[in-house]
């Protein structure tokens, strides 16, 4: 396992968190991962300087914004999706945007945050809700004004915020050990949990019965009632865990950094099974009806039975750090790789097209 490159990785965005976009002189610029959501022709995905839109037929782009590249924005989190056309990403500059997702014209933008946007942002028929290192929560209407005032925890905000269908609330999960519920129609807190024992940086996995389920950098996952925040079990990992629990019927699949997958029963937090097919897992598992797909920090996409066998695994060029995304009978795996930024597959592994960044239109 290669820990080394996350720690720095990890090390870097702290340190551009914390320092002025020059510093002596010399900008800082940060470079993460991709972030990827798809319809059902399009993929969209921002990483460093763009946004792109790629026809899911063909690999071909569509669009991009901005047109040319400006060292001041840049991409880390996952866009969303809203259902009259938005597209909504936030930059590591302060700004979350509003596209149109058919040609990538700019809708509006929301500059009133003294944070950065890492995490991915959330729409739902109440709002749009997105979190920043300012360690607060914004709540917007869909025209991208104040739905409520912005709520704050104790320390900076990765994850994206989740939600529950039998609820108008929100869940959000912080760099500060705890998870937090919220009414989503007035950004009220419904409750809060105590110190869950490590940083979060992944968005709780909310169950149909009403159940959270979150990783921690304490080397746990941990399950917690969606009512009041009361932990019902936790199950002990042999590393940080990065990327949010997946469920799939009764289980829950999630990896580590030390590059171990995990299958959990998710009402008694038994391990079913574990494996360890090389590589630090930093995203979540993908769940198919074929099985489970996971990427691995080093270039590596692994395809799991549900009874913890390796079906097949695929070499990716480049560092895949971003989890496996279905769109229809596609898997598409993004990379850090210009040549290869991203990449879809079928479900036995065959490639199917490559998407590269060719330069700016």
């Amino acid at each position: 396992m290669k820990k080394k490159s996350i720690f720095i990785l990890l090390i870097f965005v702290l340190l551009a968190l914390t320092l002025s976009a020059c510093t002596g002189g010399r900008r800082v610029v940060a470079s993460g991962w991709a972030g990827i959501t798809a319809d059902e022709d399009t993929a969209y995905m921002a990483y460093n300087n763009f946004v792109y839109a790629i026809n899911l037929e063909n690999g071909v782009e569509r669009w991009r914004f901005p047109n040319a590249a400006d060292p001041t924005v840049i991409f880390y989190a996952p866009p969303a999706l809203s259902d009259d056309g938005q597209l909504i990403i936030g930059g590591y500059n302060h700004i979350l945007y509003s596209l149109d997702k058919t040609n990538g014209n700019l809708n509006w933008t929301y500059e009133d945050t003294q944070g950065r946007y890492i995490g991915g942002p959330l729409v739902t028929e109440a709002g749009i809700f997105a979190v920043s290192t300012d360690s607060r929560v914004y709540a917007l209407q869909a025209n991208g004004q104040p739905l409520w005032q912005p709520f704050a925890t104790e320390k900076e905000i990765w994850a994206r915020p989740t939600t529950d269908a039998q609820c108008e609330c929100i869940f959000v999960a912080s760099m500060d050990h705890r998870v937090y519920a919220l009414d989503a129609r007035q950004g009220k807190l419904l409750w809060e949990t105590d110190d869950l024992g490590g940083a979060i940086v992944n968005g709780p996995t909310v169950s149909e019965d009403g159940v959270l389920y979150v990783g921690t950098f304490g080397r746990e996952v941990i399950a917690l009632d969606a009512a009041d925040g009361s932990e019902l079990w936790r199950t002990s990992t042999q590393d940080w865990v990065w990327g949010a629990p997946t469920i799939y019927e009764n289980r829950l699949y999630v990896g580590d950094l030390s590059g171990t997958l995990y299958a959990i029963n998710r009402e008694s937090g038994a391990l079913v099974w574990k494996l360890q097919p090389g590589g630090s897992i930093v995203d979540s598992p993908l769940i198919t009806e074929d099985g489970i797909y996971i990427t691995a920090e080093e270039g590596l996409l692994v395809a799991v039975s549900f009874d913890g066998s390796i079906r097949w695994q695929q070499n990716i060029e480049g560092n895949t750090y971003t989890a496996p995304f279905a769109a229809g009978d596609i898997i598409l795996v993004a990379t850090t790789q210009p040549e290869a930024l991203l990449i879809a597959l079928d479900a036995n592994g065959l490639q199917k097209w490559t998407f590269a960044d060719i330069g700016e239109n």
